[in-house]
């Protein structure tokens, strides 16, 4: 393999094993095992585990964002309907996984924040990206007037991004999928609500 491809093997397998076991639990050697790389190269293509961890967080920020790209921009169903199979597609991945795993970046976040400062503004542009991209289908729930024309739409997509990690935060701890249901159940409700408010 190439340098470069070798370099995306070794991101891509230690994803895998960050998604599973956290950043810190994660050693260098257990992910050049995993990449089929001999041990003691990881310095030959990566600065440090820092730098490395900045390629991780890119690598679930593409991740995610073509998730939220192939729901959130489909243009032949309504825009709020989209939202819900959005979220209809991370149940079914969220119980496949057995309610483990969770968000990648939420993990990431909640291991990293506190101790990393670099690591720390590179989730916040994930997140703020991820944001941004719920606002963008509200706008157009708002342009077809599915939504007041009033509603702020990017708190809305702050709150719906919180209570999303939230609800994920819950269900590992339960280990069901219950609170991610109650949550899609709230929000599901919460458009009901606002459509029957605008058509009195």
């Amino acid at each position: 393999m190439t340098k470069t491809r070798t370099r995306e093997q070794i991101i891509r397998k230690g994803s895998e094993l960050i998604h599973a076991q956290g950043f810190n639990a994660t050693g260098l050697q257990q992910i050049l095992q995993a990449a089929g790389i001999p041990k003691g190269s990881f310095y030959f293509y990566f600065k440090s585990k820092e730098d490395f961890g900045l390629e991780i967080i890119n690598y679930f920020g593409v991740m995610i964002s073509g998730i939220l790209a192939h729901y959130l921009g489909n243009k032949k169903i309504p825009p709020i309907q989209r939202m819900e199979r959005l979220f209809e597609f991370f149940e079914a991945a969220f119980k496949e996984n057995g309610h483990t795993q969770g968000c990648p970046i939420g993990n990431l976040s909640l291991e990293l924040a506190g101790t990393n400062e670099r690591l720390r503004v590179r989730l916040k542009e994930v997140i703020e990206s991820i944001i941004t991209q719920i606002e963008s289908c509200l706008e157009e729930a708002r342009r077809d007037g599915s939504i007041p024309f009033g509603l702020k739409t990017y708190d809305t997509a702050r709150l719906i991004f919180y209570g999303f990690e939230g609800a994920i935060l819950h269900m590992k701890v339960v280990k069901n999928t219950e609170p991610f249901r109650a949550f899609r159940s709230y929000l599901t409700g919460y458009f009901e609500n606002i459509e029957a408010r605008e058509k009195k």
